[in-house]
């Protein structure tokens, strides 16, 4: 059936799904949509620095105020908690209205920009830093973040993949000049690497003051489609039958409606996304943590572990719309448990390579770990609005996202308690453990995304119906013709 309005048609198909056709983003925009992904793509470079530069920074942070191994590791964890939970509410906000995306990047530059790297600047108490670092950072990255990777999907409704994966991309090689910056700057070598108090201060301060700037300019640009749009040159009934549009469709096929985020969760497959998620976070940010601090544990070098640190998130962002493109042929279940059984592998060879002090062959697995280890980000952000559409993404997603704190703490503080028995202070680190400890949880994370992680069934759809009251394709309507 279809319904014209306007300039226009709603369309409804089998199960119910209401699609929005006839609106060209220039109509809509006034720009084309790609400028949207290019925007999306340049905030995320920037709201990133937060979290991958961390590795290259806390070891000056920590020389300049005395401050202990665990409690430097923990604000790592507490930002990753904050910058997580805070997309839930951040997806609430724009899909009632209150918090258009533009304002929502907008605002989260200058909280994470401005705000939490002038704390932590001058922070010379530890508690300090965490309000700075952890608890602006957390907020305002995470701010960013989900209005940059959720909008993909709402206007790449039918080929999502390598543009999530690409816009996703730059949350991690967006910090790569200033991880080698650091390196350049640093004074003396090995364990003792790091940037004088002075000049720290400064580059947080400046780093600070281009992310806000930054950022403010690319989330001009970025503004949501109406619910339920769809792009007209592909027929959202007959997609199939077309040869270029059809590729992604045809591995990744549309949702069958879209899913409040109670009837989302009203499925099975969104908690063992959750739970494959934070799994294989703990073991991906293992790397981005701890990396570099191993690199000159093992007096391997400042370049050696600079180059391990700076590779990996260059690879890391890198290797992220190629998951998308392998994705578009294989699914994106598949290319998440292939990459994460390679990481398990490569995070292994790491931790062999640093500990026989081979400083070249330790960055080029710490490169390859890298590359393998982003791909669960965009992969992850793409089934969700595969399974559960594309119009309440920002919410759903953000509720997956959230176990990121769990990962997160995998990844910082449990980590650091594993290596070193420790909650708080200062001890000895015994590597090993903590390498076996984050490659374990990528092995979980591939086992249970490839076996429990397929997209939910006609009758699982249906049952998420009926348990939340709602019709198929009424509240799709209902919103479409407002």
């Amino acid at each position: 059936m279809s319904e014209t309005a306007a300039s226009y048609e709603l369309v409804r198909n089998e199960t119910g799904r209401v699609f929005r056709v006839g609106e060209t983003p220039k109509q809509l925009l006034g720009y084309s949509r790609g400028t949207v992904i290019w925007a999306a793509w340049f905030v995320m470079c920037l709201s990133g620095l937060v979290e991958y530069t961390w590795g290259a920074l806390n070891g000056s942070l920590q020389a300049a105020h005395h401050w202990g191994d665990a409690p430097v590791f923990w604000l790592f964890s507490f930002f990753v908690i904050f910058e997580s939970f805070v997309q839930i509410g951040t997806g609430y906000l724009r899909n009632k209205g209150i918090l258009p995306v533009r304002w929502a990047t907008m605002a989260g530059g200058l909280i994470c920009g401005v705000l939490a790297y002038t704390i932590t600047a001058y922070s010379t108490n530890i508690w300090e830093a965490y309000l700075g670092y952890a608890f602006f950072g957390g907020i305002g990255s995470g701010m960013v973040y989900s209005s940059a990777i959720n909008i993909v999907a709402k206007w790449f409704p039918d080929k999502k993949g390598w543009r999530t994966g690409f816009v996703n991309g730059g949350w991690a090689y967006g910090s790569v000049p200033f991880v080698l910056a650091v390196g350049g700057f640093a004074t003396g070598g090995g364990v003792g690497a790091s940037l004088s108090p002075g000049a720290v201060k400064h580059f947080i301060i400046i780093q600070g003051i281009i992310m806000t700037v930054g950022i403010a300019i690319g989330g001009w640009f970025m503004k949501d489609p109406p619910k339920n749009w769809w792009p007209a040159t592909v027929d959202p009934l007959n997609w199939a039958k077309g040869k270029r549009t059809a590729r992604d469709l045809k591995s990744n096929p549309p949702a069958l409606g879209h899913y409040t985020l109670r009837q989302m969760w009203a499925t099975p497959q969104a908690k063992w996304l959750g739970i494959q998620y934070a799994l294989y976070i703990g073991c991906s940010l293992f790397g981005v943590a701890y990396y570099y601090s191993f690199g000159t544990a093992m007096h391997l070098g400042l370049w050696a572990a600079v180059g391990g640190a700076a590779g990996f998130n260059l690879a890391d962002g890198v290797f992220r719309p190629i998951y998308g493109l392998i994705s578009e042929r294989i699914g994106r279940r598949r290319t998440m448990a292939y990459a994460y059984l390679g990481n398990f592998v490569f995070q292994l060879l790491t931790l062999l390579c640093g500990l026989e002090h081979q400083p070249a062959l330790f960055a080029i697995c710490a490169v390859i770990s890298g590359g393998l280890s982003g791909a669960n980000f965009p992969m992850t952000a793409a089934a969700v609005a595969d399974y559960y559409g594309e119009n309440n993404n920002a919410i759903n997603y953000g509720s997956v996202y959230a176990f990121k704190a769990l990962g997160g703490s995998f990844a910082g503080g449990l980590a650091a308690l594993i290596m070193t028995g420790t909650l708080w202070g200062s001890a000895t680190f015994h590597w090993e453990r903590g390498f076996f400890f984050g490659a374990a949880l990528g092995l979980i994370a591939a086992i249970i995304v490839y076996f429990k992680c397929k997209a939910p069934t006609q009758a699982q759809y249906e049952r998420a119906l009926a348990k939340t009251g709602t019709a198929a394709g009424q509240e799709d309507a209902a919103k479409a013709s407002a």
